[in-house]
């Protein structure tokens, strides 16, 4: 989760520099602010880094998995390699 830190810091700053000027409590700005600072970073880590290669990259995250065009469970498939292979 470096990305999810990395993003975070960032995220809160900008939150806080606009909270902190509001006139409530402290009881509201904190909960207001922990809460709209993670759904953000949350939003994005999901929509920029983790669905983009490149993004991905610049992260030090590992590429994703190509999808399996093959249905079948990976057993089912060796089963059949080997069937072939022996008729």
């Amino acid at each position: 989760m470096l990305p999810f830190y990395l993003l975070h810091e960032p995220v809160i700053v900008a939150f806080a520099w606009i909270i902190v000027r509001w006139h409530a409590p402290i009881l509201v700005k904190y909960p207001v602010l922990v809460a709209a600072s993670f759904t953000a970073t949350l939003v994005i880590y999901e929509f920029a880094v983790r669905r983009y290669r490149i993004t991905r990259l610049l992260f030090g995250m590992k590429p994703q998995n190509a999808p399996r065009t093959d249905p079948r469970p990976r057993r089912a498939r060796r089963t059949a390699d080997v069937r072939r292979l022996s008729v």
